[in-house]
């Protein structure tokens, strides 16, 4: 075989072991679209370059509140790097919440965010000047919601939501702590919701004494005597009260109380999430009302319920008292 014909077969047989070896295509997350995912405990590796790849975003989200640390690892402990940049962070409407610029030889650069259940927030590499490889690892851990409550309040669990004096915590919200309906003879209310006063009842010859919350030697009896009627009002049937001007009847006005656990703007106006539902006797149609304003419930689960109004999100504030007709 002469030299000619043995130079072409090599060559053959190179192009061929090259289309044998492994590839390695570049990831194209150049843009938010095609943002790249990070999760937690996955380390991820990439690399950028000014003049060829300058941008990268990476995308995260989480399905459950929690806060989040992500570290960006430029180049490697031995070998500093040379890439002049800048990492951006964005929540997932878009606002920039932090920034941080990369300079030569500095090799980690540390976010820690505080993110919403199911919702994305977005990082941009970008490479002004050099290249390098770098490695993104995340870690979260869950969110003290409590944190913010202060000294004399009680956080609602699940919510974060805090309750001061005098209020109680009811499916995440915070309602008077006064019970209601009120408690029958032998229970006291506690925290919003009634208790029996004396466990276990009292022997003979006691009573329980629902102020002390213990049983006590019962008093003699008399006889009980009704208060006299009132002149002119006749007795009235249940959900009735007497009008003592007109010695008349009428409907006693009934509603189911409630509060707001969340306000989103939407359209020309917000929806308002209210704390009561379908076991609270909410039903879809209902006529509502909270600070002078009327709505009409829309959408109804077991324990929430959904209304529009046409107003703005500073008009009702969350944990706003909520009347809803039954």
């Amino acid at each position: 075989m002469d030299r000619a014909r043995l130079a072409a077969t090599l060559i053959v047989m190179l192009q061929v072991l090259a289309a044998c070896g492994p590839s390695s295509p570049d990831v194209d997350d150049n843009s938010r679209p095609k943002a790249l995912r990070i999760s937690p405990g996955v380390l991820v590796k990439d690399s950028i370059d000014a003049r060829r790849d300058p941008i990268d975003w990476k995308d995260f989200s989480n399905y459950q509140d929690a806060r989040v640390t992500v570290v960006f690892s430029f180049g490697d402990r031995f070998t500093p790097h040379g890439l002049q940049g800048e990492i951006s962070l964005f929540d997932f409407d878009g606002s920039a919440l932090q920034n941080q610029r990369v300079v030569p030889g500095t090799v980690d650069y540390k976010f820690t965010l505080d993110v919403r259940k199911d919702k994305d927030y977005f990082f941009r590499v970008e490479a002004r000047k050099g290249k390098a490889g770098y490695l993104v690892e995340t870690r979260t851990e869950p969110l003290d919601q409590c944190a913010a409550c202060g000294p004399g309040t009680t956080c609602c669990p699940g919510s974060g939501t805090c309750c001061g004096r005098g209020q109680a915590c009811r499916e995440g919200a915070c309602v008077a702590a006064a019970c209601a309906p009120p408690c029958r003879r032998g229970e006291v209310c506690e925290a919003g919701r009634c208790e029996e006063a004396c466990p276990g009842g009292c022997h003979k010859g006691k009573v329980c004494d629902a102020s002390e919350r213990r049983c006590v030697t019962a008093a003699p009896t008399e006889p009980k005597t009704e208060a006299p009627a009132k002149k002119g009002c006749p007795q009235c049937a249940a959900g009735q009260a007497c009008n003592e001007e007109t010695s008349r009847c009428e409907s006693v006005a009934t509603g189911i109380t409630a509060a707001v656990i969340s306000v989103v703007e939407e359209g020309s106006g917000i929806v308002i999430i209210i704390n009561r539902g379908s076991q609270d006797g909410v039903r879809p149609g209902a006529s509502g009302r909270v600070g002078g304003l009327s709505f009409t419930v829309r959408d109804v689960g077991a324990t929430k319920c959904k209304a529009f109004i046409a107003a703005k999100p500073s008009q009702v504030p969350q944990k706003s008292r909520v009347t809803i007709d039954k």
